[in-house]
């Protein structure tokens, strides 16, 4: 029998809710001239309003409303208006019995209802199976069986009955699935299943618990253990294809199944079941393990080099007495030679006045040995790390497949002897290896006396392969992230089936020539118009004058009554624990209803529990130790509903309640826009497991770290968190928050520092229909780009770089909406496509398109930028908030000194989305309790103006206890439950 429950309480009411929203009332409850003729026959007003609210609510939701069914006033009131009877009269709708069968019986015969049969149960059940198939969503199907059943005319039967059919299409499809995973298998490849599940040799853990474990410190022996693993699960031979025709959605289901299952539990479950999940699971293994390799072997090159930097600038620092001591040397020997030559002496008795010659030679001996190349010492470099590219290279060569665009044909070639080269027996390179990849930078290092260096040619040759899957112009077979940047995007075919079809979803006209209409007529002015008063000295706060730039930074202007009247409302706050204040944002918004179960689809029984996993997230505290500081679940409890319920999916829906709800609140509509956010990164020092797994950032900090990147709309809440490398720049990801954060929040502009600033993301987003304004640091050296020339703007002139290549844009136009087009459409993240368009050595054609339409934007903006303090205060204003939401986040997530176990990127992400969700929950509370203690100061006749309210932030957390046992309320309080009292009345704050 099919699992009963796909259906939460909250959904079944939803799909059987009479509508009450205008729009709703008026698309579905109309009456037309033949339904008001209809309903003129019944004789009484109450029995005609009744007989039409019976007839609105068959067309929609698609049933009978029942006796005594209390019908929404709004939907009374809208049809009582058609028929001009006052609504108020149903309340004497069907006194007697026999009337409502009479209407039902008409009803039927006038309009063609008809009741649900055993027929219709049959014939229904087979429409639904292919729907199933599209889906996992109970919610979905039953929408699409509400539908089916409107347009067949049919009454729905109970909720029941539904909530069976649609338990039995979902269950259906759940076995096609299935049935077609297995299908793709031979009995060898189940038997090589089934042994995944046994420990592997020498560990006390299964072979797939040790193939799916994360690779260590970058190096050789990381690289040589997850070339094993990838080795092990290619062996069963699975078809990459096994799971193509079967909807994503259900693939990832299976997949995320597969993830949280241990052996045992697999080992328990059918064997056809435990084998499509197995097979969903090693293909989506060899894909990780893949990107993983690659990103292995890019940390282990970068650490090679940074190791050289590391190594040259410390020889520097030793060494700098002495080429001191020698610069000084010179400076003597210079003004004694310069003296000669005026005075006609011998210049050599002047350099032996300086220093005895016999000591001159040995000065100019040890500068010999002080002097460097410009540049990297490859050749010292290669020399050091041979051996472990030795090691390193064959396995990385030999584990992937790699291919690439014609520009890399020699590089590719130069692959295929180094993989021949190794597998042989021979010491030094073959003559005839291909050597047309080498960049001029190396070529002094690489060829020496006529023969090429071996150690330097290989480094040389995986340096190139590093940058040139980077860049994209290299892909490896089987990955996700490193694949042909062409196939990342729609297909062609497919985009110019959507531009005929029409409108694409950009912001830009269709052709290139009118965007570049449009841009020279709002530039050339704005040149002209920011050039004349720069030279009469009339812009506000900017000065440029003698090629340099300068701007005066913004006063606050923040009132000294803000101030105090924050500190007035957070003292009324009440105190509160952590758990009670995410227990009560849970009974406001029903946030918890979303973690649902991976595979039945429905809410935990304790909320309570659920809560309690995500605060051992955002805490940092780890399970282990909630577990002992909690009341409520035990470890195993905990780690159970963490594996089902708590995951990425359920987190974004849980997320979005509480972004919903905070926007909603009156108060928030004085912190700022709706239509305005900012972005910004945060670092979080790694320790334990992490710390030797973490990537280091030199320009930021010394040691291992990872970086939560967070969107916050102008209202301050958070609605899009990622856990990010700090390796990895911030702008890429700008893009991916305005697109994907699954809110009800609609950006319109967006603020970043200067680490989301690139030219990409100005045109990225321009294509996007977003306006991007970003506080660029060191604006002087960001020139502008015009499409005349510089001279004709001459108090601009020393700060324009160059002219817009327009026939560039003309040629590419076509890639760069196909590129705005996948990006809109999730075909692929923005945030990759920008890495890769931002890395290539030399630059392609739509890198170099993309760039100028940014230089476009940026010179746009920065024109703007100059002549508007509002807007550089606005900037501003937004980045502060984010750097005040980041100062909360720091305090919630405390624990383990705020240092992050988690070793993957994935576990990583899970922190975040827990601290972004436990803090969206404290901002929501304080706006909600904020608001309340404004209306009391009001109350008590206090003069508080509007204005003021924007002054205030709901970021603080001095009232709440974040701190010491995580204790709950022994019972649930209902979602009638009343406010928590402030804490006390303005007088006694006086006193």
């Amino acid at each position: 029998m099919p699992r009963r429950r796909v259906l939460t309480e909250p959904q079944l009411e939803a799909l059987f809710a009479l509508p009450m929203a205008e729009a709703d009332l008026i698309r579905h409850y109309t009456l037309g001239p033949e339904d008001l003729a209809v309903i003129a026959r019944r004789r009484q007003p109450y029995n005609r309003l009744g007989f039409a609210l019976q007839l609105c609510a068959l067309r929609f939701p698609g049933r009978l409303i029942r006796p005594g069914e209390l019908v929404p006033l709004e939907a009374v009131t809208f049809v009582a208006e058609q028929l001009d009877i006052d609504p108020a009269a149903l309340a004497d709708y069907a006194a007697r019995a026999p009337t409502r069968y009479e209407h039902l019986e008409a009803l039927r015969h006038i309009f063609g209802f008809r009741t649900f049969s055993h027929p219709d149960h049959r014939d229904l059940s087979a429409w639904l199976a292919p729907i199933a198939l599209t889906t996992v969503s109970g919610m979905v199907v039953a929408e699409a069986l509400m539908g089916e059943l409107r347009r067949r005319c049919t009454a729905a039967p109970g909720a029941t009955i539904i909530e069976r059919m649609v338990a039995t299409a979902l269950l259906q499809a759940d076995r096609h699935a299935v049935t077609k995973l297995n299908g793709t298998l031979s009995a060898e490849q189940r038997t090589a299943l089934d042994a995944l599940l046994d420990n592997h040799p020498e560990t006390a853990v299964s072979t797939l618990a040790w193939a799916r474990q994360a690779p260590g410190a970058p190096g050789h022996r990381s690289l040589a253990r997850l070339v094993e693993q990838l080795q092990r699960l290619r062996q069963i031979g699975i078809d990459p294809e096994a799971a193509s025709g079967i909807h994503a959605d259900r693939v990832k289901q299976l997949g995320r199944q597969g993830a949280r299952l241990t052996a045992q539990h697999l080992t328990a479950i059918g064997p056809r079941r435990r084998h499509a999940i197995l097979v969903v699971t090693v293909l989506e293994t060899i894909t990780r393990l893949t990107d993983e390799g690659i990103g292995l072997f890019d940390r282990l090159i970068g650490r090679l080099f940074r190791r050289a930097e590391r190594r040259a600038s410390a020889t520097l620092q030793t060494n700098a007495r002495s080429l001191n001591d020698k610069v000084r040397l010179l400076t003597k020997i210079g003004d004694a030679l310069i003296e000669a030559k005026e005075t006609g002496a011998n210049a050599f008795e002047a350099v032996g006045k300086v220093i005895p010659w016999d000591r001159f030679a040995d000065v100019i001996a040890e500068a010999k040995g002080l002097a460097r190349d410009d540049g990297p010492d490859y050749l010292t470099l290669a020399a050091a790390n041979h051996a472990l590219l030795r090691r390193a290279g064959p396995l990385f060569l030999d584990a992937f497949e790699f291919k690439g665009t014609a520009a890399v044909t020699g590089l590719l070639r130069a692959m295929v002897a180094m993989r021949i080269f190794y597998a042989g027996n021979r010491r030094s390179l073959p003559k005839d290896i291909p050597t047309g990849f080498i960049r001029r930078s190396w070529r002094t290092t690489v060829f020496r006396n006529g023969k090429i260096d071996g150690p330097a040619y290989e480094l040389c040759l995986f340096a190139e392969l590093r940058d040139r899957l980077r860049a994209g112009d290299l892909w490896v077979v089987g990955s996700r992230q490193y694949r042909a940047v062409e196939d990342q995007l729609i297909t062609r075919t497919l985009f110019a089936e959507m531009r005929a079809a029409g409108p694409l979803p950009v912001a830009v006209p269709l052709d290139a020539a009118g965007y570049l209409r449009d841009r020279k007529t709002l530039m050339e002015p704005r040149l002209r118009e920011v050039g004349n008063k720069a030279g009469q000295d009339l812009l506000p706060d900017v000065r440029l004058s003698g090629g340099t730039l300068k701007i005066t930074p913004l006063e606050a202007v923040t009132p000294k009554e803000a101030d105090r009247l924050a500190d007035r409302v957070y003292a009324l706050l009440p105190r509160v624990r952590i758990t009670d204040l995410l227990d009560e944002v849970a009974d406001w918004t029903g946030a918890t209803e979303c973690f649902t179960h991976l595979r039945t689809g429905l809410p935990a029984d304790d909320r309570r529990v659920i809560l309690t996993a995500v605060l051992a997230d955002a805490t940092n505290l780890g399970l282990t130790r909630m577990a002992e500081a909690c009341c409520v679940a035990s470890y195993k409890q905990l780690a159970w509903t963490a594996g089902w319920h708590v995951g990425e999916d359920t987190y974004g829906r849980a997320l979005a309640r509480l972004v919903a709800a905070q926007q909603a609140q009156p108060l928030a509509a004085h912190f700022g826009s709706g239509e305005t956010s900012s972005s910004d990164g945060q670092h979080f020092p790694l320790g334990g497991r992490g710390e030797v797994t973490g990537a280091i950032n030199p320009h930021k900090d010394a040691d291992p770290a990872v970086s939560f990147y967070t969107h916050l709309s102008g209202r301050y809440a958070p609605y899009r968190s990622r856990a990010i490398s700090v390796t990895e720049g911030e702008a890429p990801h700008v893009i991916d928050g305005l697109l994907n954060h699954g809110t009800n929040i609609k950006i319109a502009i967006h603020h970043t520092d200067g680490g989301g600033v690139s030219d990409h993301v100005f045109a990225l987003c321009h294509l996007l229909g977003f306006r991007f304004a970003p506080r660029i640091p060191n604006l002087h050296d960001r020139r502008l780009y015009t499409f005349g020339p510089a001279a004709t703007w001459p108090n601009l002139e020393p700060f324009i770089a160059g002219r817009i290549d327009e026939a560039l844009i003309h040629t590419h136009w076509e890639d760069l909406l196909r590129l705005a087009t996948s990006v809109r459409t999730g075909a692929v993240p923005a945030s990759l496509m920008l890495k890769r368009l931002g890395s290539y050595p030399r630059q392609n054609g739509l890198a170099l398109a993309l760039r100028e339409v940014g230089r476009i934007e940026r010179t746009l903006f920065t024109l703007d930028w100059l002549e508007d303090p509002a807007l550089r205060r606005q900037a501003t204003a937004e980045l502060n908030k984010g750097e005040s939401r980041n100062a909360l986040a720091r305090a919630v997530c405390f624990h383990r000194l705020g240092r992050i176990h988690d070793r993957t990127l994935e576990a990583q992400q899970h922190r975040a989305n827990g601290l972004n969700f436990v803090v969206a929950a404290i901002i929501l509370w304080n706006t909600v309790y904020m608001e309340r203690a404004v209306a009391l100061l009001r109350s008590q006749g206090e003069h508080i103006p509007d204005e003021l309210l924007g002054h205030l932030a709901p970021l603080g957390w001095q009232h709440i206890n974040l701190t010491g046992d995580y204790l709950w309320e022994t019972e649930q309080p209902s979602r009638a439950a009343a406010y928590r009292p402030l804490r006390a009345s303005p007088e006694a704050l006086a006193a």
